[in-house]
């Protein structure tokens, strides 16, 4: 890693406006990994550095979040496994990282669900983008809902190609491992498509940027 790309500790501290206390204390609540810390021996003796970029947008998300989600639950969102991460409902629109209507198609699907797990957040994540971008109907974002969900619960892996397709205007949506092949008839038009672990990293990064 260049120069160019480090921040030193005294630098860190002006610019994001925190205390060395803050600082340390966010590394031992593992908000800040360790792996951040960079020790090099400077003209004056040795001094703390870090990933430039990486540290001043992990500074900013952290004070985003300080009013909205408790010690415990940004441990959890930090944390390398972001599955075990819990989230109120509630909490969750207030964080705006999908839109209203996701939230309703969720709350439609599971009226009675007020706790969010990862796999949650990541099924509405994925309608939000299916509806935004390639325009899919509520009812169709149900679908795909239910079915990400029912999968979920039963498998970690992501390792799939989410297809919503329509024949003779009947929808029907599907998972098809890693990059397989699928024919479709002439009848058959796919009318969205996504990779969830493409869709599962990017959300991983929107969470703990």
């Amino acid at each position: 890693m260049s120069d160019e790309e480090l921040i030193s500790k005294k630098q860190l501290l002006r610019i994001a406006q925190i205390s060395y206390g803050t600082l340390y204390r966010w590394k031992r609540m593992n908000l800040i990994p360790e792996s951040w810390f960079i020790h090099r021996a400077t003209e004056t003796g040795q001094a703390t550095f870090f990933p430039r970029t990486k540290i001043l947008t992990r500074i900013d998300r952290i004070k985003e979040l300080k009013g909205e989600l408790t010690a415990e639950q940004m441990q959890e969102l930090f944390s390398a496994n972001v599955e075990s991460f819990k989230i109120p409902l509630k909490d969750f629109q207030e964080l705006e990282l999908v839109s209203k209507l996701a939230i309703t198609a969720f709350c439609s699907v599971y009226p009675l669900k007020t706790m969010l797990d990862f796999n949650d957040v990541f099924g509405v994540y994925v309608i939000d983008h299916l509806m935004r971008l390639s325009g899919i109907y509520l009812e169709d974002a149900k679908q795909v809902l239910k079915l990400l969900c029912k999968y979920l619960s039963v498998e970690a892996s992501k390792d799939y190609q989410l297809l919503m397709m329509r024949k003779l205007g009947v929808p029907m949506t599907m998972l098809v491992r890693g990059d397989e092949n699928i024919l479709l008839d002439d009848n058959t038009e796919v009318v969205a498509c996504a990779n969830l672990n493409d869709f599962e990293e990017a959300l991983k990064d929107k969470l703990i940027a």
